[in-house]
């Protein structure tokens, strides 16, 4: 193993090494299993989480708070999307919520909020609501 892979335990100078371990995440009180990166201690319980670390097991957080809070999920919001036949940009610009909303939605960088959730749900079971939608946008 070469130097980089390993380093210093903070608490208790033992080495550490890159591995990926099975861990679990819960919002109020929702579960889910992740496979989460990091440092892990040879030698007692420490791990140390990299930003990107993070970001491995931040999706599947993400992912557990929609669920959690009633709210469309990443893949359903791109689901409805193409369901309308809209583009990211085109969802953005219709919809409402900035011109990279979708893109950020559907990569999980962004939560949907609920309005946009309901609006989205509204649109799935009346895909003809965005002819209406597209009119009024026009303006008078």
């Amino acid at each position: 193993m070469a130097k980089s892979d390993i380093r210093t335990c903070p608490a208790c100078g033992g080495d550490m090494a890159r591995d990926v371990r099975a861990d679990t995440i819960s919002y109020k009180g929702l579960t889910a299993d992740v496979q989460q990166p990091g440092w892990y201690c040879r030698s007692c319980d420490e791990v140390l989480l990299e930003p990107a670390d993070m970001q491995a097991t931040d999706m599947a957080f993400l992912d557990l708070k929609a669920e959690a809070d009633h709210l469309l999920s990443a893949d359903e919001v791109r689901r409805v999307r193409r369901k309308l036949n809209l583009s990211q940009r085109a969802a953005s610009d219709i919809l409402g919520g900035g011109p990279r909303a979708f893109q950020k939605y559907e990569s999980r960088t962004t939560m949907v909020s609920r309005p946009m959730s309901n609006l989205l749900r509204v649109l799935d079971r009346h895909p003809e609501a965005l002819d209406d939608l597209r009119d009024r946008r026009k303006g008078p």
